[in-house]
């Protein structure tokens, strides 16, 4: 696939009001735009929350989310109560590819979907028309 530009997604909080989870999202999407096969593609790759892996080291709270479409891809999402700040790291074929950090929820997760699509990381892709029919 051809590198265009990535979109961003501001994932929708866990819904435990009253608990650390509330801290931690439901799902990270990352996607972008580009080419394959000479057609114009979205591609986009879920991550999904694996509650198994939640660990607490002092004021230090954990979560992996794995890739949905499977592979050896997975993020580290950490959320530091004292600082009250957030940290996630993206891991594609067991290789660190990137890391953000961030104080507000918003900002933290625009940060971190910078990190776009990777090649070798599984995901879905959607044909794009060429021309949108009104």
């Amino acid at each position: 696939m051809n590198n265009h530009d990535f979109v961003g997604f501001i994932p929708k909080r866990m819904d435990i009001a009253e608990s650390i989870m509330f801290h931690f999202p439901q799902n990270v999407a990352f996607g972008k735009f580009g080419r394959k096969d000479g057609h114009n593609v979205f591609g986009t790759a879920l991550y999904e929350p694996k509650l198994d892996t939640f660990e607490q080291e002092g004021e230090k709270y954990s979560m992996k989310y794995r890739n949905a479409y499977g592979g050896d891809s997975w993020l580290l999402v950490t959320y530091d109560s004292a600082g009250k700040s957030y940290r996630g790291e993206k891991f594609i074929n067991g290789k660190s590819i990137g890391i953000s950090f961030g104080t507000e929820w918003r900002m933290f997760f625009v940060h971190f979907a910078i990190l776009g699509l990777t090649n070798g990381e599984r995901c879905m892709f959607e044909e794009i028309p060429s021309k949108i029919s009104e």
